[in-house]
């Protein structure tokens, strides 16, 4: 079959260093990107900007080379993007992990990894800095004993207050994934989460033909292991598209603005402005709203405490 060279726009649908499935209707191509394309994704001084120029969900113009592959020519704008900050060496650029989807999912488990509510709030945070809606799923409910259930509710119904949906999911419970399924319904999601939370095996269980890796949490680390290795783009036969991800361990805060954090977290609007000092880092000034709000139970502890780590860069706690 003779290939005629002619750019056509498509989209990135699977990622991996360096290489890039691009679809075209019912054409998929494995391209790699023009060397042009790469020099203009670095600064002046040829510094990378980016981890990987390219990243699933991106609309591209490519050229078909030959039956199976192709060039990416140039990369259109952006509407929404899921960026963190890089975990190499390099850690001065950012790391876009998908584009153009409507929403997050962040996937936190109750127990095995246990439920980590720093991690929770950077994904909320990176998703309002890249423009997308988020949902919250706790997974692994099966694993609460129920006395204890209530009080893990009541937590979660802080986040439920300011606007963000809470899904409360197991495997092991079909009926407790309808509100999940209804949640990915005829959009396009990232679903993001640390190692062992449960994406893959989410995803699997509402659409078995994925046939996604799942794996088991370490009974002695209690972190799980990675079984996703590439951020791949998934249609639902339900309607919707996916985006799963392999499991992030640092959520390193990309587009911004820490010295304004404040501006992240819904519950602080009300009280910004009535501090003593104008400057106020809300941290451990004196007459601050932010802490007074925080002890007359308008603010959650949780909450807060995820606020002062990433404010002063407090590394302890992740």
């Amino acid at each position: 079959m003779e290939i005629i060279l002619k750019s056509k726009q498509g989209r990135v649908i699977r990622a991996r260093t360096g290489f890039y499935d691009v679809q075209h209707g019912e054409l998929i191509l494995r391209c790699t990107l023009r060397g042009t394309l790469k020099r203009k994704r670095r600064s002046d001084t040829g510094r990378r900007l980016y981890a990987d120029p390219v990243a699933v969900g991106d609309g591209v113009i490519f050229t078909q080379l030959d039956a199976e592959e192709g060039v990416i020519e140039d990369i259109l704008p952006r509407q929404t993007k899921f960026s963190r900050q890089y975990a190499g060496k390099h850690g001065d650029i950012e790391q876009v992990i998908v584009a153009n989807a409507h929403q997050i999912v962040a996937v936190v488990s109750t127990l095995m990894p246990p439920l980590n509510f720093r991690t929770l709030d950077r994904f909320l945070i990176l998703a309002e800095a890249g423009d997308m809606a988020a949902v919250i799923c706790l997974n692994k409910m099966d694993l609460v004993d129920v006395a204890q259930q209530p009080e893990l509710t009541s937590t979660f119904a802080n986040y439920e207050r300011l606007g963000y949906p809470v899904l409360y999911t197991s495997i092991n419970a079909p009926d407790s994934l309808v509100a999940f399924q209804d949640a990915l319904k005829d959009k396009f999601s990232v679903i993001v989460g640390a190692s062992g939370v449960g994406k893959s095996s989410l995803l699997n269980a509402i659409q078995p033909n994925l046939g996604l890796r799942t794996g088991e949490v370490g009974m002695r680390t209690q972190k799980g292991r990675h079984t996703t290795t590439l951020v791949e783009l998934f249609t639902l036969g339900m309607g919707g598209e996916v985006a799963d991800t392999p499991g992030i361990r640092e959520v390193g805060l990309w587009g911004v603005d820490t010295e304004n954090l404040e501006h992240y977290f819904p519950e602080m609007e009300p009280h910004l402005g009535t501090c003593k000092y104008n400057d106020c880092a809300h941290v451990t000034e004196p007459d601050c709203a932010i802490q007074e709000a925080v002890e007359a139970g308008e603010i959650h502890p949780e909450r807060y405490r995820s606020y002062v780590v990433l404010r002063t860069g407090d590394t302890a706690e992740i």
